[in-house]
């Protein structure tokens, strides 16, 4: 089958750009499949946002970076028999979470594929931010996206890096999870956190049209808290830690805490540390905030505090307006009850909670009161099948250091999500880690056998709840979907998008679209302003308002 062709092809590709990096860069320290394609992606990622600096991401340039690591495995026997299993798991897990499947609504037609098509036909535009706003907070994911739309995977490729990077991180918390039940050895607080993960992935992060830009931030926040958990500090762990938490900051500012894990790497680490001033991950940050300032003249839009007004694509006001819209739509502005309260008073000492309790609230706890109700049978199950060969849990002095660095990140992410942004898709990175690190907690002593048995059927069980969403879900949508997720139209049965042209000054086309914009023609953009203009600056094109 064809769609199954192109997801193997693309995880190979991101596999071998893991090998290579692990060769000359980790200096082979990195061994597991599944991360080396996660850093294979996160390094393909990289090039797309470099290369835009100077050229669109066009067929011709993405199919040159796909074929580069297929060379080195021309030269060098690269791949060997465990890769193949990967490939082919890998593989079919991205299958079931694509196949008939949507695109996350409204996002993915509002901004997310029209800045991937953007990405597709040009080089960086400066103040694209002035065309829609969202184009100011844009994920790096979409450059992912974009360069991997190649004429090897077509146009739909850009569709699986998404689904790819979840479910290499997917895999990583079930090996974590088996080689616990496979080994003989104790448990450590990594064991549980994995498990209590993998279980809150398969029950609630479990449909591709779900995932948006922040799934793969907070898998990788859950990624990032287990390397944590289980390395030992030194500058090579440092270093990925650090590449992990700057791919996080790309996807999802909101998780801008997760700079403490290296912070602590860092100041734990007494030789080599100041390499990483000049890493790869320094790179990224400084290439993508410059990327930020020149399509917002912020460098994290909209926080007025990051700004750079003085540029000419830089708008105050809208900046201004955005930052504080952002923080009352958060926190539940459609559910006010008071019309005459304007979106800052309403975001002030706590005038929101009501609002955002009749809605927000709701949601939140439908969604947590299961999954710690099935923590805590979990937690009474080990606590209450006991032997006389019992082992005390959490004896390491280094396990309960990190436990308390994780629980205060953690507890603060928490609070300032509930503080500024409780919308439950920012933050739950923080508060499910909080949960699973407040219930692990509640473990005293346990039976070893008793612990891999539980393990082995939560497992299992959680294993079967997400197959069987997807199976449910292709069995549904088979007769009514395209087997891929449909890009240029709102649904399967309305092909037709209202999309009309604007000639802004110096004859600049850019198209206008009364609904989404989806990936049909770019620049694209529902909210245009009448003041909009453009301009051409070096040989780029600068988009700014007549106010300025």
């Amino acid at each position: 089958m064809l769609i199954f062709f192109k997801i193997i092809i693309t995880n190979l590709y991101f596999l071998l750009y893991g090998k290579v990096i692990n060769k000359y860069y980790f200096e082979n320290n990195q061994n597991s499949n599944t991360e080396l394609a996660i850093y294979g992606a996160i390094f393909v990622s990289f090039l797309a946002l470099l290369i835009n600096f100077f050229l669109p991401l066009n067929k011709i340039i993405a199919t040159v970076i796909f074929i580069i690591p297929f060379f080195f495995l021309l030269k060098k026997n690269l791949l060997l028999k465990k890769d193949f299993n990967f490939l082919l798991i890998s593989s079919f897990c991205v299958f079931l979470l694509i196949a008939f499947s949507n695109i996350n609504r409204p996002d993915a037609g509002l901004y997310h594929l029209p800045y991937v098509q953007i990405l597709n036909e040009n080089k960086i535009i400066i103040g694209l931010s002035n065309l829609h706003i969202r184009f100011g907070h844009i994920s790096i994911i979409q450059y992912l996206s974009a360069i991997n739309n190649n004429y090897i995977t077509g146009v739909n490729g850009i569709l699986i890096p998404l689904a790819s990077l979840a479910t290499f991180i997917f895999i990583y918390f079930v090996s974590e999870s088996l080689n616990f039940i496979k080994n003989n050895k104790e448990l450590k607080i990594n064991d549980i956190f994995c498990l209590f993960v993998l279980i809150y992935i398969c029950f609630k992060i479990n449909r591709y049209s779900g995932f948006g830009n922040d799934a793969t931030a907070h898998l990788l926040f859950f990624y990032l808290i287990s390397i944590f958990l289980k390395s030992q500090i030194n500058y090579y762990q440092l270093n990925r830690i650090s590449i992990i938490t700057t791919y996080i900051f790309l996807n999802k500012v909101t998780l801008i805490l997760a700079f403490i894990f290296p912070l602590i790497a860092f100041l734990n680490l007494k030789k080599n540390r100041y390499k990483i001033l000049y890493s790869f991950s320094t790179w990224l940050i400084f290439i993508w905030l410059l990327k930020n300032i020149l399509i917002s003249g912020c460098f994290v839009y909209p926080i007025d505090k990051t700004c750079v007004y003085k540029l000419s694509w830089a708008n105050q006001s809208e900046t201004i307006k955005q930052n504080i819209s952002a923080e009352a739509w958060a926190k539940g502005w459609p559910q006010k009850s008071d019309n005459s309260i304007t979106q800052e008073e309403f975001s002030e000492s706590f005038n929101w909670i009501k609002a955002w309790s009749s809605n927000h609230l709701i949601y939140l706890l439908k969604i947590i009161i299961p999954y710690i109700l099935f923590l805590m049978i979990i937690i009474f199950l080990i606590n209450y099948y006991k032997k006389d060969n019992m082992i005390k849990f959490l004896t390491d002095k280094k396990d309960k250091q990190k436990i308390f660095y994780s629980l205060l990140i953690c507890s603060f992410g928490v609070l300032l999500f509930f503080l500024k942004f409780p919308l439950f898709r920012y933050g739950y990175g923080y508060l499910i880690s909080l949960i699973i690190f407040l219930t692990s907690l509640l473990i005293f002593s346990y039976d070893l056998s008793i612990v891999k048995k539980i393990f082995k059927y939560s497992l299992v069980f959680s294993l079967l709840i997400i197959s069987s969403k997807q199976l449910i879900r292709i069995k549904n949508n088979f007769d009514t979907h395209s087997i891929w997720p449909n890009i240029e139209a709102h649904s399967p049965h309305k092909k037709n998008l209202q999309i009309t042209e604007v000639f802004l000054n110096n004859n600049y086309k850019v198209f206008i679209s009364k609904g989404e914009c989806m990936y049909v023609k770019a620049p694209c953009t529902n909210s245009f302003k009448k003041e909009t203009l453009h301009k051409a600056l070096l040989g780029y094109d600068v988009i700014f308002f007549k106010e300025n």
